[in-house]
């Protein structure tokens, strides 16, 4: 959070965050103002984290019943989080008046059912400071220090996939000229000397091919730890993420056979039986599962686009 905000603009961001659904608005608003006037939003901070279990605990146990399994736990641990909270809410009350200190006394401390309730409410309110934290404290730290970081990443991310996945069309492109319509057989009417200059074509594509997924795959790991995009909040991103690493493994064994081909076809002791046989073992390679991970790529491009499952803050609590 930071730290100069004001406590009004806190409580505005508050009530925008929540909806309008909270109900001990004066009263939370008096913990936000005394813990920023003793800057102590620590210690609010750590009231807010039990009060969201307690929140939290305290519906669960009114959704599945007193006698449900396991009900009797959580009572139990919802009553030390109570009492918790009181603790920590008197340690912020002590930077504030008699007056404030007695009412409070009198509306959350008393043991009563009203004055449970009220706690109750005051927990709830204050479970919206907590995920206000939660929204704003790690946004900001990236913002702040990491802007340079992600927005290149993403810039060497988008360049890397041009040169890799143009060179995947391209190198594909060639070797359907090497193979019969339809099937993964040599062609034998292709004459040999054509034959090996496509090979040799298809070992320069080849560089450009494994610099460039490299690069994406290096950046795309800086992106991902860097960038203000959380997973939980854009799924399209989780998705684009799952497909590409999952084929991480398919890539690497596929780029052995291809820098075997790229040493044949350069260092001058390429025949022409040995590309043919290292050709066929790449299209051949893993039953297809390369030409599953490409479908994925491409895939991946048409998420970044659109953005499907976006989920805004709010819908995550």
């Amino acid at each position: 959070m930071n730290a100069n905000l004001p406590p009004a603009e806190v409580l505005l961001a508050l009530e925008s965050l929540s909806g309008g659904k909270l109900t001990r608005r004066r009263d939370l608003a008096t913990l936000i103002e005394l813990a920023h006037r003793a800057q102590r939003e620590d210690a609010l901070a750590e009231v807010s984290f039990h009060a969201k279990f307690v929140a939290n605990t305290s519906r669960t146990l009114q959704r599945i019943g007193p006698e449900a399994e396991g009900a009797r736990v959580l009572a139990a641990e919802m009553q030390k989080g109570v009492e918790t909270v009181k603790r920590l809410i008197g340690e912020v009350l002590q930077h504030g008046t008699d007056e404030q200190r007695a009412e409070f006394d009198a509306t959350y401390f008393r043991l009563t059912p009203d004055a449970l309730q009220n706690l109750f409410a005051l927990c709830s309110d204050l479970a919206w400071y907590k995920n206000w934290l939660l929204e704003t404290r790690p946004r900001h730290a990236v913002r702040a220090g990491s802007s340079a970081l992600w927005r290149g990443a993403l810039f060497f991310m988008i360049v890397g996939a041009i040169g890799w996945l143009g060179s995947v069309l391209a190198r594909a492109v060639l070797a359907n000229d090497l193979l019969v319509p339809g099937t993964l057989t040599l062609n034998p009417s292709t004459p040999p000397a054509v034959e090996y200059h496509v090979y040799l074509q298809l070992s320069g594509l080849g560089i450009a091919m494994i610099a460039g997924y490299l690069v994406v795959l290096a950046s795309s790991i800086v992106f991902l730890a860097s960038s203000p995009f959380r997973l939980k909040e854009h799924g399209w991103l989780m998705m684009a993420a799952i497909m590409f690493y999952v084929f991480v493994p398919v890539e690497v064994f596929t780029m052995v056979i291809d820098l075997r081909m790229i040493l044949l076809a350069f260092g001058g002791e390429g025949t022409l039986p040995a590309l043919q046989e290292l050709f066929l073992a790449r299209v051949n390679a893993l039953a297809g599962a390369p030409l599953v991970g490409i479908l994925c790529y491409y895939t991946i491009i048409l998420l970044a686009v659109s953005q499907p499952f976006r989920l805004r803050a709010e819908a995550q609590r």
